[in-house]
């Protein structure tokens, strides 16, 4: 055959293989589109139950994942009828650190039936057809206290930190990390809504989030996360570092675990929080006098900040006075002012508003030109013991004192406050009588016209103790204890 027949040949060939091959490709390419235009598989093996030692109200899902790849989301439905029609209650994403393979349905009603489905959803937003159905009834395991605290909390994303409060008052502030900005966390009202101690993130297999209070769909406050049972690094604590949950040092996070109920109200904010004012809390009891006197001494006196002192007197005298307050300050400087009190009647001297005496320790004398009765009130907003105190002040100054109570701990701060009114300076010996027998001494020295201060726990052996105080002076000095305490219950 010559070489112009095979050319001639050529194209009729090239027909044939082109009818042949093409039916070949769209045959092999036929069923991935078909796959493409098909939905997600249902997740498989749905679980419904009531949630073991909570107030009830709440149930537990659980399933396993759907066979088909790629899924983004699992979507929860709710009925109260067997077969539905079902509501919408929530979802979890699988890119979010949370576990997708679970969900806790909250706001139920104890005793009634729920009957529920998952979906799938891929990345397309493909939904599933509906699981099998599961139901569960909710029923309360516990009983929650009758009279309780008000308890919220507020995060800071400026700060980086976490506010417990009581009753409008800070109890305590924890340092967290919350989502970098790729991943912010929400800002908003929120409210805990469950409790999870351990909690597993499928997306990083080996991971674990312990002490999970989740607030929202994908978002949780939580422990720093595990990996395979060791402690991921959390030395960047304090810095946005997460997907969008906010993370706890790992050895803190169990304070508001157990401190902060299901319902706990959650404000997330961007910027600094506002503590609100104190509440001044508290109660006290003082002794009354059998006569009075010209002359009253007040070891103990401070207006700094967060304290109010305040100076009560009564004449029951059937004519006026004048009353002159010499306030005696630590340095030994002085402070005269008079103040006329009507006869029966009853005045009262704000400290801290006098020029001066704004901040400082302080302590009073009172002389009178007829008899009276003088006592003393503080307010304080000590750290984490807000509350307030009354005393009556003695009338005359000794060289011993003898106070039985005294205790000193985490919980417990003491001062014993020393006035000296006297014109010269004089030591004084604080002796601190423990219950083995030992005794504790501490010498300091009260100038002229002053007040000394001496925080107990701070000296060596005193720091967690029960113990009782002698006091011996080389010359006539008024006594007084303080104790600040937030004492557990």
């Amino acid at each position: 055959m010559s070489a112009l027949k095979k050319r001639e040949r050529l194209p009729l060939l090239k027909v044939c293989f082109a009818l042949l091959v093409v039916p070949v490709v769209l045959a092999c390419f036929a069923p991935v589109a078909a796959a493409a235009r098909e939905k997600p598989l249902p997740p498989q093996e749905l679980r419904a139950g009531d949630r073991p030692d909570d107030t009830g109200g709440k149930i537990d899902l659980q399933w396993t994942e759907s066979p088909t790849p790629g899924i983004a989301a699992y979507r929860v439905y709710r009925s109260e009828r067997p077969g539905g029609p079902y509501a919408y209650v929530g979802k979890h994403s699988t890119d979010a650190e949370v576990n997708y393979l679970s969900y806790v349905d909250t706001d139920l009603i104890d005793g009634v039936t729920y009957y529920y489905v998952v979906t799938a959803v891929d990345g397309e937003g493909r939904e599933s057809d509906f699981s099998r159905q599961a139901s569960a009834t909710p029923s309360a395991q516990r009983v929650e206290a009758a009279v309780k605290p008000r308890k919220s909390m507020v995060i800071s994303l400026a700060e980086q930190k976490l506010y417990c409060m009581e009753n409008g008052q800070v109890v305590f502030v924890l340092l967290v990390s919350t989502g970098v900005p790729k991943t912010p966390t929400p800002t908003g009202e929120f409210r805990i809504l469950y409790h999870d101690y351990a909690h597993p993130v499928p997306k990083y297999p080996g991971c674990v989030c312990y002490y999970w209070m989740g607030f929202f769909e994908d978002y949780a406050i939580h422990a720093w996360p595990t990996y395979n049972g060791v402690q991921g690094d959390y030395s960047g604590l304090g810095h946005p570092a997460s997907n969008g949950c906010v993370r706890l040092n790992p050895t803190q996070a169990h304070i508001p675990y157990y401190w902060a109920p299901d319902g706990t109200p959650l404000s997330i904010i961007p910027g600094p929080f506002q503590a609100p004012p104190a509440p001044i809390a508290g109660g006290d009891v003082a002794r009354g006098v059998n006569q009075p006197s010209s002359s009253w001494l007040f070891a103990e006196g401070y207006t700094g900040g967060g304290f109010d002192e305040y100076i009560l007197v009564l004449n029951p005298q059937d004519e006026a006075t004048t009353v002159n307050f010499d306030f005696m300050l630590p340095d030994g400087s002085v402070r005269t002012h008079a103040f006329p009190v009507n006869a029966t009647s009853r005045m009262t001297v704000h400290v801290d508003d006098i020029p001066g005496l704004e901040s400082t320790d302080v302590s009073v004398r009172l002389r009178s030109d007829l008899p009276v009765v003088a006592e003393r009130a503080m307010y304080f907003d000590y750290p984490y013991c807000p509350g307030g105190s009354v005393n009556t002040g003695c009338v005359e100054a000794a060289k011993r004192h003898y106070l039985a109570e005294g205790y000193t701990s985490n919980f417990f701060d003491v001062y014993m406050l020393v006035m000296n009114d006297g014109d010269k300076t004089v030591p004084v010996l604080l002796t601190f009588c423990l219950p083995s027998g030992q005794k504790i001494n501490y010498p300091l020295t009260a100038a002229a016209h002053s007040r000394s201060s001496v925080l107990v726990n701070s000296i060596p052996g005193m720091s967690s103790t029960e113990f009782s105080v002698m006091v011996e002076a080389g010359g006539p000095v008024a006594v007084e204890r303080a104790t600040y305490f937030n004492f557990p219950r």
